[in-house]
């Protein structure tokens, strides 16, 4: 069974609706916290402010996700 127009645009809508509250906590939650904090990388210690590191980690976690749904788009055509 087809979706209707009317149905992709809801679903579209409540998509970006969660995408936007998801990164509306995500940039709070780095405002929030703006200490200095270390974290130990294999061999190396780095001191970083901890908005930097939360910032990081979103980047690197939206990318994987892209990258994924990527992949799982061409898999599916």
């Amino acid at each position: 069974m087809a979706d209707t127009g009317e149905a992709k645009s809801g679903r579209g809508l409540r998509r970006l609706i969660t995408a936007v509250v998801i990164i509306a906590l995500a940039v709070w939650f780095i405002l929030a916290n703006t200490e200095t904090v270390g974290v130990k990388l294999w061999l190396v210690r780095v001191e970083t402010p901890m908005w930097i590191m939360f910032t990081v980690i979103f980047i690197a976690g939206w990318a994987v996700g892209a990258l994924l749904r990527r992949r799982s788009a061409k898999k599916n055509a």
